[in-house]
């Protein structure tokens, strides 16, 4: 009796697969067709981007939790679900989406921060569903959470060998002058309805199979611990090297590092830690002689993930804020929050792995709460990095009134990298809210086109209205041309008693103002300048450089007028402009004789370099 009822289930929960999945291919096909044949809902993108959630992630839902298919509260939280997954879709497709509509790029972004969203909400739906409590088991949230992306990468790559098969088939009949198949194949009424089947199928029967899931999942996890090991080794290693280079990072206020290599390596050590721990039931993972060593190591990520921290924050400092950057804090914050959990109990004389367990439960809750605030208005990055690129906006035109003013060495420097950005290139903030940052970047920039408070409210609102005119992101004729005047107004020069005549002036503004001298303006985070007059041929005449941080033109008086006449690039690069003028006042300027002459065949110049 028992055995029929066990059967009957079985068979039930095949029934609703499949009818989960059909439906699913068929949504998939249907929102496609719309797309092609651009009928509704494809003009619409909030309802295309919600439909899309829900023809994604409801179905798959249903497949994943079809054991439990006979309890109501299930499809209470399958209802719960596809609502909330409804409007991610409708607020990005509304408020992000419709500006760029043709842009499909923009979907994808959603695509993977939902599927986050929901791979780390499922396994408490699981939880809740098997023991008809809220009550946290630890035990059961490990299995569902790992089963969950086994399950789904086991199916994917059943259902790729599959296609595989077909292609095979289509192949073989086509040698013998056959393309039915080939064409029945390619057909997407065929394609998305047979994939999804396929693809439910497989859930089926991996998870008829739960045994042999479980078998998997230890041997994976059982090999991924021990390179816990080779991943302290890294870090033991580069926390050391980065504890010397610190001091230097803090005092010159640069980013030494990318944030996101660093976060790579927590989130590496947090994986294998959790591989070793599992569920909780392995006491001791490790030998002992191996453990406390990487015991002792597991503190050293709080300095690697505060590092990240830093890190963003000095480059949003510079640049504000943006969506990418938004989300960085949010990995960044989330590994600080495992980070300082994992090292809190890390020099127990007992056991402290098992404290790994209240740790990723407080960061799931944690990751929950901020991602499904961030798929919604409150915090939504796309409207904090247009609040932020908004104030840079206006700051820029601000720094630019002041560099004009400054007389110092070092200060007229650091404000000409608001001079450098006065293109609406693909690094200003006008074009990062035209293009990057949704509706709420075009409101902002609607603002900035009739800003009235301000002292360069004329500028603000010619930049901001160049800014919407742009039909696509590449198009460059409606770039504002860079204040060369007063790029050159405001030059720091060494010697400070010189200063830039008349003749010199008209030079370098003709000169910055080819279209080959682009680029300067084009990088706000490369290209800074500062002027050096200086004797560099030894002819007893002074010519001029103007400087970057990695290149220069020098300049030469012929017949009274100051003409270009060569140009320079670095042996190594300069970490800012601002380091250049130091060590200009520290050490001074020197024009070095080379060690080698030029080789000259001809009317061909051969310069000689020191083999490295």
């Amino acid at each position: 009796m028992e055995e029929s009822q066990q059967s009957s289930l079985i068979r039930s929960n095949l029934l609703i697969i499949l009818i989960a999945a059909a439906t699913q291919g068929w949504a998939l096909f249907g929102l496609y067709h719309a797309i092609k044949n651009n009928h509704w809902p494809a003009p619409d993108s909030a309802w295309l981007a919600a439909l899309y959630a829900l023809a994604v992630f409801v179905p798959t839902t249903v497949q994943l939790l079809a054991e439990h298919s006979r309890k109501p509260a299930l499809w209470c939280y399958i209802g719960a679900i596809a609502a909330i997954l409804f409007y991610f879709g409708w607020h990005h497709g509304e408020a992000v989406a419709t500006v760029n509509h043709n842009n499909n790029d923009l979907f994808f972004p959603l695509g993977f921060i939902v599927a986050i969203f929901w791979l780390i909400l499922l396994p408490f739906v699981q939880s809740r569903l098997t023991s008809g409590t809220w009550s946290i088991d630890y035990s059961q949230l490990f299995s569902s959470a790992w089963r969950n992306k086994l399950m789904l990468a086991e199916a994917g790559l059943f259902t790729g060998l599959f296609w595989l098969l077909l292609m095979l088939w289509q192949t073989l009949f086509h040698m013998l002058g056959i393309d039915y198949f080939r064409e029945l194949f390619a057909e997407p009424i065929f394609a998305f309805p047979v994939t999804s089947i396929t693809f439910g199928i497989a859930l089926y029967l991996i998870g008829s199979i739960d045994r042999w899931t479980t078998i998997v999942l230890e041997q994976i996890l059982n090999v991924l611990k021990w390179l816990a090991t080779v991943a302290a080794v890294i870090l033991i290693l580069f926390t050391i090297a980065l504890l010397f280079k610190l001091p230097e990072m803090i005092a010159t206020g640069q980013k030494a590092i990318g944030a996101a290599w660093l976060l790579w390596l927590v989130a590496v050590m947090v994986l294998l830690l959790n591989a070793a721990y599992r569920d909780g039931h392995v006491e001791r993972p490790y030998p002992t002689w191996l453990a406390r060593p990487l015991q002792w190591s597991v503190p050293l990520t709080v300095v690697i993930a505060l590092t990240a921290l830093y890190a963003l924050s000095i480059r949003t400092q510079n640049y504000g804020l943006t969506v990418e950057r938004i989300w960085a804090f949010i990995v960044a914050g989330t590994a600080l929050i495992y980070v300082i959990g994992y090292s809190s109990s890390a020099f127990s004389h007992s056991s402290w792995l098992p404290s790994i367990a209240r740790v990723n439960v407080i960061a799931a809750i944690t990751l929950l709460l901020v991602i499904g605030a961030a798929l919604t208005p409150i915090l939504s990055p796309y409207r904090l990095a247009a609040d932020s690129q908004f104030q840079m906006a206006l700051n820029h035109a601000d720094m630019i009134k002041q560099s004009k003013k400054s007389t110092s060495a070092t200060g007229p420097c650091d404000n000409a990298t608001e001079f450098v950005d006065v293109r609406q290139s693909r690094h200003s903030p006008h074009h990062y809210l035209r293009f990057d940052a949704g509706l709420y970047g075009q409101n902002k920039l609607q603002e900035l086109a009739k800003v009235q408070n301000h002292p360069r409210k004329e500028q603000i609102r010619a930049r901001a209205q160049a800014a919407l005119a742009q039909k696509n992101r590449w198009s460059s004729e409606q770039l504002i041309a860079p204040d060369i005047a007063g790029i050159i107004a405001a030059l720091p020069v060494h010697p400070s008693s010189r200063s830039i005549d008349t003749n010199l002036r008209d030079a370098l503004q003709a000169d910055l103002q080819k279209p080959q001298w682009d680029y300067p303006f084009n990088d706000p985070s490369a290209e800074k300048f500062v002027g050096i007059f200086i004797d560099l041929n030894g002819d007893a005449t002074t010519e001029f450089v103007l400087q970057t941080d990695n290149n220069g033109r020098i300049y030469q008086q012929q017949d009274g007028q100051w003409r270009l006449v060569a140009r320079s690039n670095a042996s190594n690069r300069a970490t800012s402009c601002k380091s250049i003028i130091q060590q200009i006042q520290a050490e001074g300027v020197l024009a070095r004789a080379p060690v080698w002459r030029d080789l000259a065949i001809g009317d061909r110049v051969y310069r000689l370099e020191a083999a490295n």
